[in-house]
């Protein structure tokens, strides 16, 4: 199993309007950063329908159609599409990821051919406190090795 960590911030843009009709529903923003070969991943978990009817990418639309994934209204749950970032520029993946509130997991699924990467992972999500005033911090974390420690 390759080693992940799963970082995620409260989204502060969340509720806010980006379009005509459109608002931001995303409630974590996060990324999912594989340490080999070194892959990083975006995501922004929101409710299930709302990460549902987000499906855009021919990949996403595949998946929803070959798993058959129907929307479930569950408040418990926090949805989002993988999207590789490289270089700046962002390329959605076949993958998913899932955050369960009620048993504070998250659940990681990638298919990544162009990475080499095929994988689930299924982590306990742990709070981060800030330790350095004026450096973003992750509100929550989850990973599946020890990271270094970052000197101040």
């Amino acid at each position: 199993m390759k080693n992940i960590a799963v970082r995620l911030w409260n989204n502060q843009m969340l509720g806010t309007t980006y379009g005509k009709g459109l608002r931001r529903q995303a409630y974590f923003n996060g990324t999912v950063q594989i340490a080999i070969p070194p892959t990083k991943y975006l995501i922004d978990l929101e409710p299930i329908l709302s990460w549902f009817h987000h499906a855009k990418s021919p990949n996403h639309l595949k998946m929803l159609k070959d798993l058959n994934i129907q929307p479930v209204n569950d408040p418990n749950i926090l949805m989002s599409w993988i999207i590789r970032y490289e270089d700046g520029v962002k390329t959605p993946v076949d993958g998913l990821c899932c955050y369960d509130y009620t048993n504070n997991t998250i659940l990681v699924r990638i298919k990544d051919q162009a990475s080499k990467i095929e994988e689930e992972w299924e982590l306990s999500v742990k709070a981060c406190l800030n330790r350095t005033p004026g450096k973003p911090t992750p509100n929550l974390i989850a990973t599946n090795y020890e990271l270094e420690k970052v000197s101040v």
